[in-house]
């Protein structure tokens, strides 16, 4: 999983900057959200660093794992490092604050807060989103078939509790962005990143799945359903 996750963020950050328009509204809602977040913070899957060029939080260190959008992310921020979230390369209570946006359900969830836990100062904040549940629901629809495992939101809050945080407060956003057709989805999902798994990586099952797309001749409403969370310990 996690070196398809390299693999397909790796090929994408010029088209994913220009592309990821629901991402970025998501990081603006997030960082409306958050309000003023103060000291040094560590952004988790910072990507292409929609979240530190949107903000002023500008003592802030980048984290990916993707060698390319790290690059990227260093043209705005030198204090970037290509990094698992699930193992932090950071001492322990380095930061005031963590923030993340649309990345930590590309990683275990339980282990990535330990380590947020872990790395973060007392008192420290951390603020977030994820989709859940509900999440693309036009590309399942178009597939025929549940693909996408997202959590739900009250694994999500029962999971940052029994790591030791505060919930302070939480909402879920739906985002969606309609294309004119099945094809235009799929051209968009493959410039952002997001890989259509199936069981076999054939040619001919690669081609069945391009064709079903390409059969939805109809508008095609791309979601996400997003839970964003204040949390602190």
């Amino acid at each position: 999983m996690k070196t398809l996750i390299k693999f397909s963020f790796s090929r994408f950050s010029e088209s994913y900057d220009k592309e990821a328009v629901l991402q970025k509204e998501a990081a603006r809602i997030l960082i409306d959200f958050a309000g003023d977040l103060k000291g040094k913070g560590v952004d988790l899957g910072c990507g292409t660093g929609f979240l530190l060029r949107l903000s002023e939080w500008k003592d802030m260190v980048g984290v990916d794992i993707a060698e390319d959008m790290v690059r990227f992310y260093r043209r705005f921020n030198k204090n970037v490092v290509i990094a698992d979230m699930e193992d932090l390369p950071f001492r322990e209570n380095s930061f005031d604050y963590a923030v993340s946006n649309f990345s930590l359900h590309w990683a275990d969830f339980g282990k990535t807060v330990s380590e947020i836990k872990r790395v973060l100062k007392p008192e420290g904040r951390f603020v977030f989103n994820i989709p859940v549940g509900g999440s693309l629901e036009a590309v399942e629809k178009i597939l025929g078939e549940i693909q996408f495992d997202f959590v739900c939101v009250p694994e999500v809050l029962q999971t940052l509790k029994e790591k030791g945080f505060l919930i302070n407060d939480f909402f879920v956003e739906n985002l969606q962005k309609e294309f004119e057709d099945g094809y235009s989805l799929l051209v968009h999902l493959h410039k952002t990143g997001v890989a259509i798994n199936t069981k076999s990586s054939s040619l001919s099952e690669k081609r069945r799945i391009v064709n079903l797309f390409k059969s939805h001749k109809k508008p095609a409403v791309l979601n996400y359903k997003l839970l964003f969370v204040y949390a602190s310990i």
